[in-house]
């Protein structure tokens, strides 16, 4: 039994609705969404919000990410530890990619 792979691009974060991108904008951070390791199942997507807009970077400069296809959220927890090893899932259901970020977008606001 063998498992295909599919390529899939990464998320066109310019489609993303323009009121979150503000509110991203606002914050000073980014929008950030790198093309899926190889290997990575074809449905896995991820949008990072970062303090810096360097996707080859974006590990060690997100404030959390919504990961696709079910935009599961992760934000950091606010413990001031070394970069991107303190995320914190956050639990509910979020139906889009707008739903999630605005949601790590919370979580920044409060640990900030």
């Amino acid at each position: 039994m063998s498992m295909v792979v599919l390529a899939m691009a990464a998320v066109d974060v310019s489609r993303i609705d323009r009121r979150v991108r503000g509110e991203v904008e606002r914050r000073g951070l980014f929008l950030v969404s790198p093309d899926p390791e190889p290997g990575m199942l074809a449905a896995t997507q991820f949008v990072f919000v970062c303090t810096d807009p360097d996707p080859g970077d974006c590990g060690f400069t997100r404030v959390g990410h919504v990961s696709g296809p079910n935009h599961v959220v992760y934000a950091m927890d606010g413990r001031k530890t070394s970069a991107a090893v303190s995320l914190s899932q956050i639990r509910g259901i979020f139906p889009t990619w707008e739903d999630g970020i605005m949601v790590v977008l919370d979580a920044f606001d409060q640990w900030r």
